[in-house]
């Protein structure tokens, strides 16, 4: 489910930029910066990198499962927060090209901050809604987060979507239904 969100959003972020830009070739890519060595992937290299932060559970109550009876015992879904990031890792001299990228990634997000299939059609199934939000994040945290991703800092922004859901539709316990033999009719007035 998370390689689902995170795909959706790759996707409609290189069809925006493309036609934005008139370039055919993707401008964002699903891939950390950095390699298991420590050095820069080369796939991310003068492209927008979008890769996965952190997942949370989002703890907000939610409704029942549609359809579900009290007979059947369903486990809850999970309903997942994930962070992502977008960075910008370009070379040098293309470094304000980076920066238009990043700025026009950003005004996809503020013009699209849900994602629903009534907007987007190809939406996998069981999506059916991802809220996307800003981060803002103090230096302090952003010196920190640089330092655990191992790389050095390039032109970021941190966003939650909200709220992927992972759901094994278990059952758990099914209670029997409880009837009578007869069908007894009490009389009137009484019993």
């Amino acid at each position: 489910m998370i390689d689902l969100c995170l795909k959706l959003i790759r996707d409609q972020l290189n069809r925006h930029l493309q036609g934005l830009f008139a370039v055919p070739e993707d401008m964002v890519v699903l891939s950390p910066l950095v390699d298991a060595t420590g050095k820069q992937a080369d796939e991310t290299r003068n492209r927008v990198a979008l890769f996965l932060l952190n997942l949370a559970q989002d703890t907000v109550p939610r409704q029942r499962r549609p359809g579900g009876s009290p007979e059947v015992g369903m486990l809850p879904p999970i309903h997942l927060d994930i962070y992502f990031m977008l960075a910008a890792a370009h070379d040098p001299e293309l470094y304000a090209e980076g920066l238009k990228q990043m700025s026009a990634a950003m005004l996809f997000f503020q013009a699209n901050p849900v994602l629903t299939p009534r907007n987007v059609p190809e939406m996998p199934r069981p999506l059916s809604q991802l809220s996307i939000d800003m981060i803002n994040l103090r230096v302090e945290e952003l010196a920190q987060l640089w330092g655990n991703l191992g790389g050095r800092y390039v032109p970021s922004v941190t966003y939650k979507m909200r709220t992927a859901m992972i759901d094994a539709e278990a059952i758990t316990r099914i209670d029997p239904v409880i009837t009578t033999r007869e069908n007894r009719a009490l009389p009137k007035g009484g019993a």
